[in-house]
């Protein structure tokens, strides 16, 4: 029809989409079937499908590897990075996008050179700062140390949505006597849900799969979080694929499980985002 573009038109688009969505489910469909195949078969044919489809490894993954308690170590830090990091970026974000301050633009540059500098850069400064603080080897450390990683994100994604609050909410609340904490807590965060769901899905999802900041700051086997603990089938000489990928799978398990609600709170933030001004 007039006015409408050629179905010719739209194949680049679609050889694309195709072409995108074979990368992604080539290595989820390597993944799924590996889990069920011994290092020998995984060996012999990467691609086909196992001899017998048998919860072995992943029983074995889970005793041998202490997976239960690398889950709880993970579920700890990374709930309690999430938090922190809600917390600490919110009571930044208030004051910088609700009052006219003279360094309230500096500052949130600064925010958002956090964002723009690689945090790795400063491991080592960061460990001897850690050894200093007796943070050294235990949660409270990788907690503070995330936080502190994804606060200057957090800030810039709060400040630019509370700006989109009406203040008349602010002056209703302060007319009936509410102080800053309950503004803040009560009458503002609520407004600005989708920019709280945003910030802890992308917050907890970094957090979780994070492998570098456990590796120089946890060196005892119990206080391993999960991307930690799936090294633990990987020998000097040998590796045991099949349990690897199992335990590869166990520790997608959660966001797996979870991905219908993370997955609309994403699409909601994103769609507040785009009305901000």
């Amino acid at each position: 029809m007039t006015g409408h573009p050629r179905a010719w038109r739209r194949w680049p688009g679609w050889i694309l989409l195709f072409a995108w969505a074979a990368a992604v489910m080539v290595p989820l469909y390597i993944l799924i079937v590996s889990c069920f195949k011994s290092t020998g078969e995984i060996y012999a044919d990467s691609l086909g499908l196992p001899s017998s489809w048998t919860f072995d490894n992943f029983v074995q993954a889970w005793e041998r590897g202490r997976f239960s308690l690398y889950l709880l170590n993970s579920l700890l830090v990374t709930g309690g990075a999430v938090v922190l990091t809600i917390l600490a970026a919110a009571m930044a974000a208030y004051p910088l996008s609700r009052y006219r301050l003279w360094w309230g633009l500096p500052l949130l540059g600064f925010f958002l050179a956090g964002i723009m500098i690689p945090v790795r850069l400063g491991s080592v400064e960061l460990f001897n700062l850690m050894k200093s603080l007796s943070l050294l080897d235990s949660r409270p450390g990788l907690v503070l140390v995330y936080a502190a990683i994804r606060i200057p994100f957090a800030v810039f994604i709060f400040a630019n949505f509370m700006r989109a609050v009406p203040q008349d909410l602010e002056h209703a609340a302060r007319i009936d006597g509410a102080r800053e904490w309950r503004i803040l807590f009560q009458i503002i965060l609520p407004q600005i849900r989708p920019a709280v769901g945003v910030v802890a899905i992308f917050t907890a999802i970094a957090v979780w799969n994070d492998f570098f900041f456990p590796l120089i700051f946890i060196f005892d086997d119990d206080l391993k979080t999960v991307p930690l603990g799936v090294t633990t089938f990987i020998g000097q000489y040998r590796t045991d694929w099949g349990l690897l990928f199992a335990a590869l799978t166990i520790s997608m398990a959660p966001f797996l499980l979870l991905y219908p609600f993370v997955a609309r709170r994403l699409r909601e933030g994103v769609g507040a985002g785009g009305g901000i001004r």
